[in-house]
């Protein structure tokens, strides 16, 4: 019993690894927002007083640290819905933006779990150690393979309960911005870490994948305070998939 739960631990940890790889690209990918003001990328978030924003690399990322002054916040003439859903275009994403609280946040201030069960497991694509579970094990060239003796239904119980056990649920919160964004309220998530979501326990749920949706940014470029302003497009991470890995 010991030797089969140290080979199923060395799957488990084989396939999490490849996807912590994944997860490590995506934040490779946040730590180059660290420089919005190249030449090429004018159309990001600033602070007014010239410094540049420093995001977390880690989702969700860090509250922006916006000027109190009020001489910065768009006027109710700015905030017009048409033009505004004009100017946004395509980029508007129903799934993940909201103009005004949504009911979602109301009904569930402080988040839901996205656990979706489909026949009695997580619903998704199913994981490539829960596929090959069961299957024989080779321990050297002299030694006979070892396999789990199951019926096929037991066989998927066990599955079944290791991919539940191992899943990692987005965990989503919708989240008010301010009004120097349109829209203001974005979905925002995160990864559920109440519990280690490996056999034997060690590792936990970390960000695996995320997407970019675009938002409206009130951006003043006048030398005197709430002057020459418009609105921006720029670029906000959301995270998307969790993944049961290593710190």
């Amino acid at each position: 019993m010991i030797l089969y739960r140290f080979i199923l631990n060395c799957v488990v940890l084989l396939v999490w690894e490849h996807r912590w790889v994944t997860a490590q690209s995506a934040r490779d990918a946040w730590n180059r927002l660290r420089h919005p003001f190249e030449p090429e990328e004018r159309n990001s978030i600033s602070f007014h007083d010239g410094t540049r924003p420093f995001p977390s690399n880690q989702l969700p990322i860090i509250d922006l640290e916006e000027n109190p002054n009020p001489l910065y916040d768009p006027k109710e003439e700015d905030l017009e819905y048409k033009r505004l859903r004009r100017l946004l275009g395509r980029d508007f994403d129903r799934d993940y933006m909201s103009t005004v609280r949504p009911l979602e946040h109301v009904l569930h201030r402080n988040g839901t779990l996205d656990f979706k069960i489909k026949k009695g497991r997580p619903k998704g694509r199913r994981p490539l150690f829960i596929k090959y579970f069961g299957q024989r094990v080779y321990t050297g060239e002299t030694q006979k393979p070892i396999r789990l003796k199951l019926k096929r239904e037991d066989r998927k119980k066990v599955q079944k309960y290791l991919w539940s056990y191992t899943h990692c649920p987005v965990f989503h919160t919708w989240k008010d911005l301010g009004v120097r964004f349109w829209p203001r309220w974005i979905r925002e998530g995160q990864c559920f870490r109440g519990k280690s979501c490996s056999i034997p326990p060690g590792m936990y749920c970390q960000p695996s994948d995320s997407m970019r949706i675009t938002l409206l940014r009130w951006y003043c470029r006048g030398p005197e305070v709430g002057t020459n302003c418009s609105w921006i497009k720029v670029q906000y991470p959301v995270l998307t998939e969790c993944a049961c890995s290593c710190s």
